[in-house]
Order: C-alpha cells, then structure tokens, then sequence
C-alpha cells in the first residue's frame, strides 16, 4: 500500500510540474511535506532530516547565489559584456562567437540564470542595433549557457546533486567532461554561424555606437569589484583543492559567501531577494520525494531491472544516456538526476558497474535538458525575457524547433564520447 502511495505522488508531481499549471518549487515542496506526513518514511524526524535532504548541495547553491549576488553588484559582468562587443571591432561572426564562447565559460563557474539575466540585456541592444530578431540570439546563450555549465561541478544545477552524490571533485569534473563540453560548443558554434551568422547582413557604422560605450563607467567601485573577484577566485581554488583541504563543497561556498559579505558590507536582508528561494525549495521537495520512492524499496527495483539488461558498458550506458536525456528534456533535468542518483548509487554499489556512470548521467541530463522549453531553469528564464522584449509569445514549438536539432546532435557527440572513453 506504501509503495502505491509513494508511485502516486510521484506521478501526480511530475504530471503537475509538466503541466506547468503550479509553480514547480510549490508542487515538489508539497508532494515532499506529503511523504513526511504519510510516515512512509519509517522513524521520520526533524532531527534527522539531514538523512533525508543533501544540505551539502543546498549550502552549495545558496553559498554561490550569495557571492554572485555581491560580485554582480560591482558591474563586473557589464563590463565583460561591453568589452566583448569592443574587442570584435564590428566583425559581426567574430561578436557572436565571443558571446557563445563567454556565455560558456561564466556558465561554467556560475548559475546558468545568472548569466541568461546578465547577458540577456546587451543581446537585445545588439539585435535592436543591428534590426535583426532577437530570438536566435537568445536561444544560443540558452543553449551555450547549458552546453558550458556541464564543464564544472558548481555550472549546472545537475551536475551539483552528482557531485554531491558521487563525492567526484571539482578537478574530476573538469576532467571528464571538458573535452565532450568543448568539441560540442564547437559544433554548436558552427551551426549557429551557418543558419543564422552568416544570412545576417548588417553595415558596421550600425554597431559603432556600441563600440564607443566606455566599459568603466558601469563598474560601480573597484574597491568593492576587487574584493568580490578575490573572493570567487578563493572559492575557485578551494574548489580545485577541496580533497587536499577536506572541506565539503557546501563548506567552501558557504564560507566564500560570509567573507564576501564582510568585505562589501552587505547583510542578509539586502541579499535575500538575490537568493532563488524557489529552486531551494523545489531541491529539498525533490530530495524528499526521492527518499520516499527508496524508503518503500521502488528504487531498487528499477535499479534491479536496468542491472539484468545490462549485457555491456556500452549499451547500458547509451541506455542511461538517452533515457535521461528523454526525461530531463520532458520533466527537466533536475527532478530526473534526484531521481536518478540512488538508482545509479544502487547500480555502483549492488551491481558493480563501474563510476564512470556518473559522467553518463551529466552528460544526459546537462546536454537533455536543453532540448525543451521545461528542460532547465536557464530555457524558460530565457524565453520569458524574450517574450518580455519582443511582447509576443514565443511558446514551446518556437523553442523547440530552435533547441532539439542541436541537443540530438549533442547527445549523440556525447553518446560517441561515452563508448570511445568509459566503453
């Protein structure tokens, strides 16, 4: 009767976030209070309820939301911005070549939003410049935001619950994503230079107003930008060392947070509507949600069926790839990898597959969750400021049509990359 319980709330969350009629940090939160209260969870309490949620991740998210926040406030993201568009001398291919390529690499070290609502505002003057559609413009920093945050541990929300599960380090992650991550920017690169890029024809007088902004006036104090920056390089670097040092993610962010908020004067209530209380809800629902469905014995089961169809590395691996791939993409990537995580630690551990799965399952759930409007957080953050600017709908074939050509392109790169490396 538990287990019955248990797959009814399960399905019912996961229908209401597709339906997307609820906001999705309300329904999970909710259907993660019900498993508590049902008691399907035997010796439920408060007390432990550290058993049950990763805080490890949670401190990781709010510790790094809090120093963005800070060093956001200095104009140090503006000034890349502007920066870019001086260093491209009104070269139009080289100007959007530099923003797919910076929109990569701060996604890789920072929140995929955060960068979509940085970035977002300098793309649309260039498109109102150049009297081009933003649209495209847009999509491809989604989709670059995406494609680069699966690089690191801290760039994607996916790859924190794996990193937190795993106990791979932040080096590890660098390590064996990084080569897929770059050799599929470059395609990327390349298929929006051909389909868009290149069709667009533009005078370069057009874009001189844009060359001519002075980068410094938007830094608000360098005294402040100098702090926050050393701040984040430290974080970085405890990141890299955090196996030497034997200190948890959580821990190191956390403590990066409290330093940077000493030295720029900032409190709690300043930045608390910097904090995405929404996606710290939705994680710990998810968390909770996920515990019920191990609790009444569910995530076994599925690991105990995937385990008999597993003939070979190869194709248990393609298997894992593009099921989450499918789901991330339908249901979006996080609530899949919460899924996920205890059956691929089932897999590992009672089945002995090898940890290279872990990899499998960023891959999967980073490069799938691009493919749809619902995937990731970054996808509908984007198209809602689109919509916002352009004041039209832009709705879920529009982003689609845009999106699944070069997320399938990417999978099956990354599918490649999984049998050549871990096969």
């Amino acid at each position: 009767m538990e287990r019955i319980f248990v797959i009814v709330i399960f399905f019912t969350t996961y229908f209401l976030i597709i339906r997307g009629k609820f906001k999705r940090s309300i329904v999970a939160f909710s259907a993660g209070m019900l498993i508590a209260m049902s008691k399907v969870i035997e010796g439920f309490k408060i007390s432990n309820v550290g058993l049950y949620i990763d805080f490890n991740t949670i401190g990781l998210l709010i510790g790094m939301m809090i120093i963005v926040a800070i060093l956001r406030g200095t104009g140090f993201f503006e000034y890349v911005a502007i920066s870019v568009v001086k260093i491209s001398k009104g070269n139009v291919k080289l100007l959007f070549a530099f923003f797919i390529a910076m929109t990569a690499l701060f996604s890789a070290f920072l929140d995929n939003v955060t960068v979509i609502l940085l970035f977002s505002p300098i793309l649309f003057l260039i498109s109102d410049s150049l009297n081009i559609s933003p649209t495209p413009l847009i999509f491809s920093a989604v989709l670059a935001a995406n494609f680069g945050g699966t690089a690191t541990m801290i760039g994607d929300p996916p790859n924190i619950l794996i990193g937190s599960a795993s106990g791979e380090g932040f080096l590890d992650f660098i390590y064996q994503l990084a080569p897929i991550v770059i050799m599929v920017l470059l395609f990327f690169a390349t298929f929006f230079n051909r389909k868009f890029v290149s069709k667009i024809r533009v005078q370069k007088s057009k874009l001189e107003h844009l060359m001519n902004l002075d980068a410094s006036r938007v830094i608000t104090s360098k005294k402040d930008l100098i702090k926050s920056i050393s701040v984040f390089i430290g974080v970085i670097i405890a990141f890299v060392l955090h196996e030497q040092l034997d200190y948890e993610a959580a821990t190191i962010a956390l403590t990066g947070a409290a330093a940077a908020m000493l030295l720029s004067g900032k409190d709690f209530s300043e930045l608390a509507e910097d904090i995405e209380w929404d996606t710290i809800f939705f994680f710990i629902g998810l968390f909770m949600l996920s515990y019920g469905l191990k609790a009444v014995g569910i995530t076994d089961m599925v690991s105990g069926v995937i385990a008999r169809a597993y003939t070979n590395e190869v194709l248990l691996y393609s298997l894992i790839l593009w099921l989450t791939a499918g789901l991330g993409g339908l249901i979006g990537a996080v609530p899949i990898v919460t899924v996920m995580i205890p059956i691929v630690k089932n897999l590992i551990s009672i089945h002995g597959i090898p940890d290279d799965v872990w990899w499998v399952l960023s891959i999967g759930a980073c490069f799938g969750g691009s493919a749809t409007l619902t995937g990731a957080a970054a996808n509908m953050v984007g198209t809602a400021l689109l919509e916002k600017h352009t004041r039209k709908g832009v709705g879920f074939r529009k982003y689609l049509r845009f999106a699944l050509f070069p997320t399938v392109v990417s999978l099956i790169l990354g599918n490649i990359y999984v049998i050549v490396r871990y096969g």
